[in-house]
């Protein structure tokens, strides 16, 4: 079934565009990691590399 017959086209469209594109991300950022841990928060990508060898 067509999600456009369920739900206005906008939607569609914009959910495409999310899951295609990425073009909506409303991640609110917070500061609690370094409010517990006093450290500031890695990206996924820093924690990646960090954790490299338990992964080899």
């Amino acid at each position: 079934m067509e999600m456009s017959k369920q739900m206005p086209v906008a939607y569609v469209d914009a959910f495409f565009d999310f899951y295609v594109n990425g073009s909506l991300d409303e991640s609110a950022v917070r500061a609690t990691v370094q409010d517990i841990t006093g450290t500031p928060p890695r990206t996924f990508r820093q924690w990646a590399e960090a954790h490299a060898s338990a992964f080899a």
